[in-house]
This record gives C-alpha cells, structure tokens and sequence, in this order.
C-alpha cells in the first residue's frame, strides 16, 4: 500500500501516540522516557506554541510515522542554545516499518515547510545508541555539530542568507 503524507490532525493524535510509546518501549530510540497519550501528542507535536508543522505518512487508514518542526525557544536558560531562527525536528516511524522511504517522504514535506517559514537550520538531536537514525540524518544531508556523552546534535542547512 502506497504511503500517503499529509498535515497531521487531531484525529491522528491516538495513532502517533501509540507510535511513539512503542518506540519508548524498545529503550535507546528516544530521549522520551514517559508513554505519550493522544493529549500529550497534540500538546507537543500537532500544535505545540512554536510549531512549524507536523506531518504524518499513512497507509490507508493507518499511521505509520510523523514528523514535526518547532522553532527553537530564543529564551531557552539551559544548555544547548540555539538562535531564534533554527528549528528542532522530531521524526517518529512505527518499528516494522523503516527503510521504505517514509522518513524521506515525510522530511520532503518538513523541508518545504521550514523553508516558507524562513527557517536557517534544522537541528536533529539524536541518541548515540540511535545508529538507523543517525543514518538515517545522514543520508538527508544532515551534518554533526555538537556532540555530548549521550547524543549528536546534527544540522540541515535549511536556507542561505541573501
């Protein structure tokens, strides 16, 4: 069945959910430690308060993955800082189905996003453990440039200045 990509809604909220807490579940994918409820997925990936976009790859009636661009918060007091015109991206593929261009369909449409938004770079921030992933960042052009105990930070160059 083809893999269909388009804005995430309210009513997938359940299904990224579940997603998701499978992925906590396997240990070592995620920085999310806490199983995630369709509230939860609206707060923080559909319509979070610096949201760019969210999208999710469906085949049929079933969601098979979701990604998701928020701009970086300019007043963030912690580490790892980042300007008021990078965003961060989270992507999410059920386990069983990797490796049949999902991602990549779904980082087509994230791209055209933070593109139209006027985003400079995207930040991936991904578990060391993490190895498809960080490939996975790999194969998009993403590039290191931060690294700590846990993770790789990597950037995608989303828009040159004029």
């Amino acid at each position: 069945m083809s893999i269909v990509i388009r804005a995430a809604s309210d009513g997938d909220a359940n299904q990224m959910a579940a997603i998701l807490t499978e992925i906590i579940s396997i240990g070592g994918l995620t920085s999310h430690q806490a199983p995630f409820d369709g509230e939860r997925i609206r707060r923080e990936f559909i319509s979070p308060k610096r949201g760019i976009s969210c999208f999710v790859a469906v085949a049929g009636s079933k969601v098979r993955g979701f990604q998701s661009l928020e701009w970086s918060d300019p007043d963030w007091p912690g580490e790892d800082w980042l300007p008021a015109d990078w965003a961060f991206i989270s992507t999410y593929v059920q386990p069983g189905h990797h490796r049949l261009g999902t991602g990549t369909g779904l980082f087509e449409k994230t791209a055209a996003a933070a593109e139209a938004a006027g985003v400079r770079f995207i930040d991936a921030t991904i578990r060391l453990e993490n190895r498809p992933a960080l490939a996975f960042y790999d194969r998009l052009g993403f590039e290191n440039y931060r690294r700590t105990a846990h993770t790789v930070s990597k950037r995608f160059i989303a828009q040159v200045r004029r």
